[in-house]
Parts: structure tokens; C-alpha cells; sequence
């Protein structure tokens, strides 16, 4: 289980282990590159969600509010994929053109997108606590609220078009 304590001195690479059992390394290589590998798959991402929340802050408080929402993607996965499912599952058997399954498709990804982001900044959120606000009270970020707002209607709006469309 991680403690605040693990979070608070970043090193460039920190090896993590889920509630559910998975272990993969979380390594923030300056501010344009994040990686994330779970055995041999790795995923060279640019920290964009990141880079907008963290704007402003101190390299230290950036530094550990990133790899607490890049370790807060290993932990959420679980809902994550359930909210895939679900909504495979709820959309099965629709009907639709090339072009319906291509903006079907094209709203899934970004739906998901959404919805992972919001889970994994509010494991930050939940973990990071008073200190979280704290943070923010002191850097005011009129991006976080946006985000917050954006990330939550986003997710919700696509997930009831994608299981209620079709041609």
C-alpha cells in the first residue's frame, strides 16, 4: 500500500504496485514525456492533462501531483475498463453505417479518455486530501476547475449518446 511518504521525494522512475496486484513503473522524464510500463508494454505518453493541471506550481508539488495521477491510472484501471464494458455492452447489437461506427468509435475513445482522466485526478484528489486544496488555494489554476467541469460533462454526455445512437 503507498503512503504519502512515498510520493513526497519523486525519483525519476518509481516502481508501483496496484490494490489489485498489477506492478509496473511510473517514470516522469522531464516536463514533455511521461512513461508508464507494466511488464514489457510501455506507453511513452506527452503528460498533457498534467501539464495543464500542474501549471504554475512548484517542480516539487508538480513533480508528486503527477506521479500521483499517473500511479492514480493504475489504481482506477478496474473502473476504467468497467466503464469500457459497459458501454460495449449497453451499445451490442446497434446498427450504424461505416461513417456511424467511425463517430461511434471516435466518441468511445474520447468518452473513455474522459472518464479515466477524471478517475485517476480524483485518486489524487482523494489521496492527497486537504493538501490537494491546500496546493491550489496557494496556485490558483482556473484550469482545475475547468478540468473538473470539462472531464465530468464530457464523460457523461458521450457515454448516454454512445449507448443510446444508432442509425
Amino acid at each position: 500500500m503507498w503512503c504519502k511518504g512515498q510520493f513526497a521525494q519523486p525519483t525519476n522512475e518509481m516502481k508501483v504496485r496496484s490494490w489489485y496486484g498489477i506492478s509496473g513503473e511510473i517514470e516522469v522524464e522531464n516536463e514533455l514525456w511521461h512513461l508508464v510500463r507494466v511488464g514489457s508494454v510501455a506507453l511513452n505518453h506527452p503528460p498533457l492533462i498534467n501539464l495543464l493541471l500542474r501549471r504554475r506550481l512548484p517542480r516539487d508539488e508538480r513533480l508528486r501531483l503527477s506521479y500521483l495521477h499517473e500511479f492514480g491510472h493504475f489504481q482506477t484501471l478496474p473502473l476504467a475498463l468497467s466503464h469500457a464494458l459497459w458501454v460495449f455492452w449497453a451499445a451490442y447489437g446497434q446498427r450504424r453505417s461505416l461513417l456511424g461506427w467511425f463517430a461511434w468509435l471516435t466518441g468511445f475513445v474520447v468518452a473513455h479518455e474522459a472518464v479515466w482522466e477524471f478517475l485517476s485526478e480524483g485518486y489524487v484528489l482523494i489521496h492527497d486530501g486537504a493538501a490537494y486544496r491546500e496546493i491550489y488555494r496557494r496556485t490558483p489554476n482556473p484550469l482545475v476547475p475547468a478540468f473538473w467541469f470539462v472531464m465530468s460533462g464530457v464523460g457523461v454526455a458521450l457515454t448516454a449518446w454512445l449507448i443510446r445512437t444508432g442509425d
